[in-house]
């Protein structure tokens, strides 16, 4: 039997379609519960956002050092080449030789090496005998004009050679016993000059020198 409430109109129990809306706004409503929206700039998967990295300054070049002739070479290379009789000859006073044997002047380079911030020049050879010697330079050429420098390896008539990535040249120049091989290497705002009696050895010299600057001169990035 039906009953009738106020206008007539049956009251019938919820209807399926009720109860399920309802069911369903109850879970959402669990669901939420507990959940907050990620504010701005949150890192919406709930871990935790990293701090940026500061950039690590590089570190400072020092003011270059120019190895004095103590430090230019190693000893045991010199004496491959001299012998056990071989040492590290003053370059001025009675011990030395009258005047110093440099390849470089009689190339021109003169002006060059006038305008240089800093060098060390060198000379190996035997105390009592100044017929055999071989000589080496290292200087800053920071000062330089790299123009009239290039122009001046050029014509001296040095020429380019490989040597890794050094930017290197060497000239064949006759002498009274054979051939001596002068060759120059830059590197930056080094300039590194041996002079010995074949190329290979020339070379050879030449980047024992540099390993020694960059022994020094650890933070210039030689």
């Amino acid at each position: 039997m039906k009953t009738f409430v106020g206008s007539g109109t049956p009251s019938a129990r919820p209807s399926t379609r009720r109860i399920l809306a309802a069911a369903s706004a109850a879970m959402v409503a669990i669901s939420l519960t507990g959940c907050t929206l990620p504010v701005d700039g949150a890192d919406a998967s709930g871990q935790p956002t990293a701090s940026p990295v500061e950039p690590t300054a590089a570190p400072v070049a020092e003011p270059l050092v120019v190895p004095n002739c103590e430090q230019m070479l190693p000893e045991s290379i010199a004496l491959e080449y001299l012998g056990d009789r071989g040492e590290l000859l003053p370059t001025e006073g009675d011990q030395g030789p009258e005047e110093m044997p440099w390849a470089l002047h009689a190339q021109g380079f003169d002006p060059i090496l006038d305008t240089v911030a800093q060098r060390d020049q060198c000379l190996w050879g035997y105390s009592d005998n100044f017929h055999s010697f071989f000589t080496i330079m290292v200087a800053d050429t920071s000062s330089v004009d790299a123009e009239a420098f290039q122009a001046q390896i050029a014509a001296a008539g040095y020429e380019s050679t490989p040597n890794g990535e050094v930017e290197t040249y060497v000239l064949q120049e006759e002498t009274s016993d054979g051939y001596d091989y002068p060759t120059i290497a830059l590197v930056d705002d080094l300039w590194l000059f041996a002079q010995l009696n074949e190329p290979e050895r020339s070379l050879r010299v030449v980047n024992a020198m540099l390993d020694e600057v960059r022994t020094l001169n650890p933070t210039r990035g030689y």
